[in-house]
């Protein structure tokens, strides 16, 4: 490499705001993240994988005879599905901001809902998808952004 090509590359790292990238690819990479919140979810469990809980025979029988039949089944000692109208799961949402994601959802409800959820820990990924958020989905995003980056 001739000397100008090293200070060609020297300025070019410094000019990487590594911050910017960061919230870059998790900005592009937010429904596969969302989607590792809504595996949990799926399963019953909360971002600390604990079972929220189970149906019970009166919320089957509710369910069943409700006006507004929910989008997926409400069968007594099953796992809670979170899935009802699908206003709390596909209104799941995630920020970047101070080096965090944090997670919301436009379909909270009101304030009993909106306890509920945050009270039970239902928004946010759990540990044992951290590597594949971190490995899987942002690094590959920032590799590209650097490579893009260093050969301009």
């Amino acid at each position: 490499m001739s000397e100008w090509n090293v200070i060609d590359m020297k300025r070019r790292l410094k000019a990487f705001n590594v911050d910017k990238q960061v919230e870059a690819s998790v900005k592009d990479s937010a429904w596969q993240i969302i989607e590792l919140n809504e595996i949990n979810l799926s399963q019953g469990l909360n971002k600390n994988d604990k079972l929220v809980g189970t149906y019970s025979t009166f919320t089957e029988r509710w369910a069943k005879t409700a006006k507004r039949k929910p989008n997926e089944p409400k069968t007594a000692g099953s796992a809670y599905n979170f899935n009802w109208s699908g206003d709390f799961i596909n209104g799941i949402f995630i920020t970047y901001k101070n080096n965090k994601i944090d997670f919301f959802s436009k379909g909270m409800g009101l304030t009993e809902k909106s306890f509920f959820i945050t009270s039970n820990h239902l928004l946010g990924i759990s540990k044992k998808y951290y590597d594949t958020m971190r490995y899987d989905i942002l690094a590959p995003r920032l590799q590209t952004r650097f490579k893009n980056h260093i050969v301009k």
